[in-house]
Formats: structure tokens, C-alpha cells, sequence
């Protein structure tokens, strides 16, 4: 199993790509790419949020400190990274690269898909039909799935020092035939995490450090 990826780098490596983006950048300000737009490098601000419309070619990352990304549907970008804002995907929308977030939530639409891993800290996660390609690493956020969602890969909840203050454990939720392909691991035993599996999803590798409940049909709770 792979080492946990530092993330106090995010912040960092988002202030160095405002050094680079040039004309693509922004201070206290959004970006904001209009419907049917091709941008080349990446969309980059501080304080502000990134706006991607519908139909757009984005040929770099979208990067926010505190700010969140939208991207619209049907839309090509690559990585896609926040420390404190959202982060959501519309459907068909195709992501090159991974999704990185350290207190914000991220949402992928039906049949958006992304070719990397979902990195969170806090943030929640949220599939809806989704597919992704590679993992889900996150150190406390819940993590949903529904309307037949796919992870290729492993979901692992990694021990980090000094992760603590969550009023209650996560929670990973598979509904209507969703689906896990890797294991799902929970690396600190004491997180306390609760999978519950609905309608007929399955997680198809080991489970470990998790309570596993199973929900025949979907009760509506």
C-alpha cells in the first residue's frame, strides 16, 4: 500500500502556479470561461472561485484557495484543486488529471468522469452515476455513492496526526448498484467508519477497520 501524501504542499503549490499562470490568474477576483470556450494552461485564483460553462476545452489544471470550481457539463479539463472551497463536476464532464480538496466537498454528476483519484482531507464525497478510473483517498470526509457510481480502485481513509474534531465517523454509502472494484481500508481503526451497502451495490475487495451494514431495498433513509 502507498504511503499518505503529505497535503500541506496544496496551498503552497497553488500560490507557485499564480507565479506561472500569467493573464490566467487571479487575485480576489473569480474566472470565470464562458460555454463553448477552449483556455490553454491553467485557470488559477486566490480568494476567488473558478466558473467553467458548459462545452469548454480547458487545456491545464483549475486551482482555488478559497474559492470553489464548477465545471460545466460536458466540459474537458484537467486537475482540479481547493483548499477551502467545493469542487463539482456536471455530468458528462471529463476530468484529466486528480481532484484535490482539503476542507471542501466534492461532486461528480451522472457519467462525469475522472481519469484520476479524489484526494480530500475533510471534505465529503459525492457520486452520482459517476465514474472514476483510479481511488478515493480522504482522512475523515463520508464518501456517497448512487445511481450506479464506479470506483475502479482502492477508497482508503488514511491516519493522519492531528486529523481530529469530526463530531461523528465518516460514513460511505453505496446506493442503486453502485460500485467499489478495489478494497475499501480504514487505516486508524478508532475512526469509527460505517459502510452501508444499498440496493444490490457491492465493494468487490477486502473491507478492513469497517462496520458493514447491508440494505436490501432502499428504505429512503
Amino acid at each position: 500500500m502507498s504511503c499518505a501524501k503529505p497535503r500541506t504542499w496544496v496551498p503552497l503549490l497553488i500560490c507557485a502556479a499564480l507565479l506561472l499562470a500569467g493573464c490566467n490568474a487571479r487575485i480576489n477576483a473569480p474566472i470565470v470561461v464562458g460555454d463553448g470556450e477552449t483556455r490553454s494552461g491553467s485557470l488559477t485564483t486566490v480568494n476567488g472561485s473558478v466558473f467553467v460553462g458548459k462545452d469548454c476545452t480547458i487545456r491545464g489544471g483549475c486551482r482555488s484557495v478559497n474559492g470553489e470550481i464548477e465545471i460545466g457539463e460536458r466540459s474537458q479539463v484537467q486537475q482540479l484543486a481547493t483548499v477551502n472551497g467545493s469542487i463539482r463536476v456536471a455530468s458528462g464532464a471529463t476530468v484529466d488529471g486528480d481532484i484535490e480538496s482539503v476542507n471542501g466537498d466534492v461532486t461528480l454528476e451522472a457519467e462525469a468522469r475522472l481519469d484520476g483519484e479524489i484526494q480530500t482531507v475533510n471534505g465529503s464525497i459525492r457520486l452520482d452515476g459517476a465514474r472514476l478510473e483510479r481511488g478515493i483517498r480522504t482522512v475523515q470526509g463520508s464518501i456517497r455513492l448512487a445511481a450506479g457510481a464506479v470506483v475502479k480502485g482502492d477508497v482508503v481513509f488514511e491516519r493522519k496526526i492531528g486529523s481530529g474534531g469530526r463530531s461523528r465517523p465518516p460514513r460511505v454509502e453505496l446506493r442503486q448498484a453502485s460500485v467499489i472494484e478495489g478494497d475499501l481500508v480504514v487505516e486508524n481503526p478508532d475512526l469509527g467508519v460505517r459502510v452501508v451497502l444499498r440496493d444490490g451495490s457491492k465493494i468487490l475487495g477486502r473491507i478492513q477497520n469497517a462496520e458493514v451494514e447491508e440494505v436490501a431495498e432502499d428504505d429512503g433513509v
